[in-house]
């Protein structure tokens, strides 16, 4: 029988690191928002509305960022959950060296964003990287830099694929391999094609697991920032910006930390947004 004080134990670090260090910045962002604080100078704190909000949505390059953001997460979203699908459709069947193979496909999630904006910044840099690397070696001439003017949100978004896609095969996989096997009988008789399985057994088991999926792919999207710092910090000009790199740029490099919780906390609204909808369809799921 575990005694009261063991439950508040068991609740220490809870109070000891997610209050201190998550909770409650965030609340005091979201009360901050609200007035006209500035850190370390002393001034009349008082209320002004949604002056802050106003203000940030009215900047062109916030606008750009949300356009950015909405291309981005649009684009990332439905490829990684097609690939992954198909990825972890063409692994549910056991053979020889399938475990490894899983691993080996996982690695790119392992990798954390920051050090993920190294590697391809590193592999895509315009006169070392490999794309010139193959131009030169074929006596083919020189490729225009896959981060310059044009092609640089392109680039991140294949870079954001080659990252998650692999978590929506890990995640799928179970379900794939929970499908009883008489459907898989059924349609090799049927001679279903690839579509009509995944249409017709797949998407129907899998449905509430997928929407589960996409749900975490898009907040993800909405909020990311960190790979898109390395690689391109926003550039060139604000073609790769993002609301989460805009609220960086906000708090550090303007030193206007009133605006980097503000647009923080239209991201937060944004993605709560997409929880509200998630519940909603689940709730119709379940009707």
């Amino acid at each position: 029988m575990i005694s009261r004080w063991q439950r508040w134990l068991f609740l220490a670090p809870f109070f000891l690191i997610v209050v201190p260090f998550m909770i409650w910045p965030a609340l005091f962002g979201l009360f901050a928002s609200f007035t006209n604080y500035v850190p370390f100078q002393k001034i009349s704190l008082h209320y002004i509305g949604f002056t802050n909000y106003a203000r940030i949505l009215s900047q062109p390059e916030f606008q750009k960022a949300i356009i950015n953001v909405i291309v981005f997460t649009i684009f990332t979203v439905t490829i990684e959950l097609l690939l992954g699908i198909l990825i972890a459709y063409r692994l549910r069947k056991a053979f020889p060296g399938r475990k490894l193979i899983r691993f080996v496909l996982l690695i790119p999630w392992l990798i954390s964003p920051v050090a993920n904006g190294v590697m391809w910044r590193f592999l895509l840099q315009a006169n070392a990287g490999l794309p010139n690397y193959w131009s030169e070696l074929l006596r083919m001439p020189a490729m225009p830099s896959l981060l310059g003017q044009g092609l640089a949100l392109p680039t991140i978004i294949g870079v954001d694929i080659w990252r998650k896609a692999p978590l929506v095969m890990f995640l799928t996989l179970p379900g794939l391999e929970f499908i009883s096997s008489a459907y898989w009988d059924l349609a090799e008789l049927e001679g279903m094609s690839l579509y009509v399985r995944l249409r017709h057994i797949v998407f129907p088991h899998l449905r509430l697991l997928i929407l589960t999926v996409a749900l975490l792919l898009i907040s993800d999207a909405l909020a990311t920032s960190e790979s898109i710092l390395i690689l391109t910090g926003g550039g060139p000009a604000s073609e790769t910006i993002t609301p989460g790199l805009f609220s960086y740029n906000q708090a550090v490099n303007v030193f206007d930390w009133v605006g980097g919780a503000t647009s923080a906390w239209l991201i937060a609204a944004a993605v709560l947004l997409v929880g509200m909808v998630y519940l909603i369809l689940i709730r119709h799921e379940a009707a």
